[in-house]
């Protein structure tokens, strides 16, 4: 089966939150044909046997950082389930209102790629309302929310799993979206050339959590952000078999025979093709 829309929800050490979260993207979301998954980076505080008490479908592995563990639900989603629309939250934002998921599908539609429009990057707004039709055009990004239709993924990739812990993945992927012609564009502002980024308000909100941010990797990132902007190419989800193994392993062990268990709403378990199948068309199809 296939999904018109997945939501990925990434999570680390924060069940608490995570829990809330999951709630209301479970109470909020109107989209019939609708997959979630939450992916967990290792967590050490209880949060997989949680999620596997709430039965939540999970991808999870040893701690690799945001951008590998984005990727883990980027990739169960858009490849193993075939969702048209993916939609990746960060655990401390959620739905706010009933429907919240239109404007998200809309805006991934008809931008290919499209960001959050955080309260606190306003003084980088040039224009719009926020909405899919007039999406924000910032000259900042922000990742707590983030959506890509498959066709997007399916020619820019995924986040570059060189970036460690947390700092700056996001910037790097986005612009390799935008120059490909999703989510933004190249120009003049101010008297300079600017990547000007587009934003939608889509519904959500922010809450206060425990952040692990760590300022030495950040740095890290942030340099190797600089050294990969300049690299144009299709990235897939690992660097070399080792990798490539251990991703495999991990998005396999999350699949299982029953796709029709990552519905948001339920319905009857349908019979697919096994993600072995899956991942090796994938691996044809970007390795020739």
């Amino acid at each position: 089966m296939s999904f018109s829309l997945g939501i990925g929800i990434v999570t680390y050490n924060r069940k608490d939150t995570l829990r809330e979260t999951i709630d209301q993207v479970r109470a909020l979301t109107r989209e019939p044909n609708a997959a979630y998954v939450v992916a967990d980076d290792g967590s050490s505080d209880g949060t997989l046997a949680m999620l596997r008490a709430m039965r939540i479908p999970v991808v999870t592995g040893t701690n690799m950082g945001i951008a590998w563990n984005k990727n883990r639900a980027l990739f169960v989603l858009s490849q193993l389930l075939g969702c048209e629309t993916v939609i990746l939250l960060e655990d401390d934002c959620r739905p706010a209102e009933a429907a919240w998921e239109s404007q998200w599908m809309s805006a991934a539609r008809r931008l290919g790629h499209v960001n959050y429009a955080g309260e606190w990057i306003r003084q980088f707004f040039l224009s719009g309302s926020g909405t899919a039709d007039d999406p924000v055009r910032s000259t900042m990004v922000t990742a707590q929310c983030t959506a890509f239709s498959r066709t997007a993924l399916t020619y820019a990739g995924y986040l570059d799993p060189r970036f460690s812990g947390y700092g700056h993945e996001h910037v790097e992927h986005t612009r390799r979206l935008i120059r490909l012609g999703y989510g933004g564009n190249e120009e003049q502002h101010d008297g300079k050339e600017q990547v000007v980024y587009h934003l939608i308000k889509g519904g959500i909100t922010v809450v206060d959590s425990i952040s692990h941010g760590n300022p030495e990797a950040a740095e890290c990132n942030l340099m190797l952000a600089r050294q990969l902007m300049a690299e144009q190419g299709y990235r897939a989800p690992w660097r070399d078999d080792r990798q490539l193994r251990q991703f495999r392993s991990e998005t396999e062990s999350s699949f299982g025979s029953d796709p029709a268990r990552f519905a948001v709403h339920a319905a009857p378990a349908v019979a697919g093709p096994h993600p072995r199948g899956l991942l090796s068309r994938f691996l044809g199809r970007t390795h020739r």
